[in-house]
């Protein structure tokens, strides 16, 4: 009888868990130096807590006698409280690249620490990952009819055993039923459907507890309220977030302790929509915990799509997602007048909309003997991006590779922008992708650096975290500090030890001023992407689009 009812638990669990699901979270990106090698990383993280993710790391100069191994460290435990790296596995058929999986337990800012010996060295790297339940599927119907029959037979098969000891446990082999017995089978069956009652009962209490908790803790991003201020000074939008609706994440998640990614507390997006044929990459003043504020560009009127990328002091990194209209205004200003005054470091750009110029292949235009797409820059700069098709597949990682052009068609001079040589922007059409690029990859710079320092402290818990109010006050510090250098100085100090490949040895572009970003799409569908480079001390944007099979 206690096997039977395993099997019954067996087949409740099996149901909860399996209902759980996963649906293929974006992954994580990395590109840098471990050592002398170039190291290409991509972590897909779970979207079920606990869950496994997929890490696969590329060494694209295939060394020999290199071991790998990586293991997921927490914000909150460290690297003391992390247990051993597991062995990443080399990929018969893919000279240099190794793929392992890992567990992560729990929900919360975590990392994957990427571990590479060679000849006795040992090198780290620490991939952020925001390890958070994001999904719950449904039950495939043919699993759900198999596990009710089991379930069905089961449950019989247990009355039945409850009505046979009663009734037959000691009538003698070929004793007929005496009306007695008759009598204590039937009590034994109305018996065994009261206790497999309870046992259902129980397992649903039990199953519906833990999907209401599961379904608590799933992961729910900011919701926010764009506005569109209109001023004799010019226009501005004001971004309140609203954090009523979060049931978790009181201490990771508050808005107070927000640290500076690139040097600035937030960078906010502005993609005009159906069109997208206007961009704006701004960074809002911090009014209070809730309200930003930024001065905006002459936008023409329309509906915005609105992403705001902040980090906190835990590491955790989201994105903000807002509409704003914008409506006819007698304080439109054509791009042409410049009497407007934005931050020194945002900037926007007008493009054609989509579709209405597809860019394709030229093959007169070659790069290092690759054929690519090209788009005029304003200024009279270019950008070629090369690629050999001009489509890409969903769910493959690229080097994403693109070559800068001044006025003379000679290599463009670029500078940091942001502690950055380029940033760009991918969202797919529909507005249902969004990214940040850098050429470190996906992930949040002010991120990595947090995790870093934490790792370095020794700090576990969440017992010795600064007070919020000093700790905004600090933060607001820094910010006017950086405000106040001039660029090269601030630049200086914002890419501190960063290793930009591109720029550094690359023998296959020595001619070329290139900017290059790890990506992977992780849709098909039809995309444009955005790269942002600085060119003479002036910020310059460039829209490509592109099909993604």
């Amino acid at each position: 009888m206690i096997k039977h009812k395993n099997l019954v638990f067996l087949a409740l669990l099996g149901i909860w868990y399996l209902s759980m699901g996963h649906v293929g979270s974006p992954g994580v990106i990395f590109e840098g130096m471990m050592g002398d090698y170039r190291v290409l990383a991509n972590v897909d993280p779970p979207d079920v807590i606990p869950g496994t993710a997929m890490v696969s790391v590329i060494l694209p100069e295939n060394p020999d006698g290199v071991i790998l191994e990586a293991r997921p460290v927490y914000w909150s435990a460290g690297l003391m409280g992390t247990p051993t790296a597991d062995a990443l596995i080399s990929v018969p058929g893919e000279p240099g690249k190794f793929e392992g999986e890992m567990w992560f337990m729990q929900s919360g800012t975590s990392s994957v620490q990427i571990l590479l010996t060679k000849d006795g060295e040992t090198y780290e790297a620490v991939v952020p990952i925001m390890a958070m339940p994001t999904a719950q599927n449904e039950m495939p119907k043919e699993l759900g009819i198999a596990l009710s029959v089991l379930g069905v037979f089961l449950v019989i098969l247990l009355v039945t055993i409850f009505s046979s000891a009663m009734g037959d446990s000691i009538r003698n082999p070929g004793e007929e039923r005496s009306p007695k017995g008759q009598r204590k089978r039937i009590i034994g069956t109305a018996i065994g459907a009261v206790v497999v009652g309870l046992v259902l009962w129980g397992g649903k209490s039990w199953w519906d507890a833990e999907a209401r908790q599961y379904n608590e803790t799933l992961y729910q991003p900011f919701s926010a309220e764009s506005q569109f201020i209109e001023r004799d000074g010019g226009n501005y939008l004001r971004l309140k977030v609203d954090s009523t609706e979060l049931k978790y994440g009181q201490i990771t998640r508050k808005l107070s302790y927000m640290v500076p990614d690139h040097g600035k507390l937030m960078h906010l997006f502005l993609i005009k929509k159906n069109e997208l044929d206007v961009f704006a990459h701004l960074h809002p003043k911090r009014l209070d915990t809730l309200n930003y504020e930024v001065q905006l560009p002459p936008l023409p009127a329309g509906d915005y799509h609105v992403f705001a990328d902040i980090t906190r002091y835990t590491g955790f990194s989201e994105t903000i997602v807002s509409e704003l209209s914008v409506p006819e205004s007698a304080n439109f200003q054509l791009a042409s007048n410049r009497e407007f005054r934005l931050g020194r470091d945002d900037t926007f750009t007008f493009s054609n909309p989509i579709g209405n110029k597809p860019l394709v292949l030229d093959g007169d235009i070659m790069v290092c003997g690759k054929p690519g797409l090209m788009t005029d820059l304003p200024g009279g700069y270019s950008a070629m991006w090369e690629t050999e098709t001009g489509k890409f597949e969903a769910g493959r990682l690229y080097s994403l590779d693109f070559a800068l052009f001044d006025a003379e068609g000679e290599p463009a001079q670029l500078e940091s922008y942001l502690g950055m040589m380029g940033h760009a922007v991918v969202l797919k059409h529909d507005g249902s992708v969004y990214i940040h690029l850098h050429p470190t990859g996906t992930y949040s710079m002010g991120s990595q650096q947090m995790l870093l320092e934490r790792f370095e402290s020794g700090y576990v818990g969440f017992n010795n975290l600064p007070k919020n109010l000093s700790f905004m006050d600090s933060v607001d510090q820094v910010l006017s500090f950086l405000d106040e250098l001039p660029d090269k100085e601030r630049d200086s100090l914002l890419m501190g030890d960063m290793v930009h490949l591109p720029y550094l040895e690359d023998p296959e572009h020595e001619d070329h001023s290139m900017v290059r970003f790890p990506y992977a799409f992780p849709q098909p569908g039809d995309y444009r992407v955005w790269i942002q480079v600085k060119i003479d001390g002036e910020i310059v944007n460039g829209a490509f689009d592109v099909e993604v099979i």
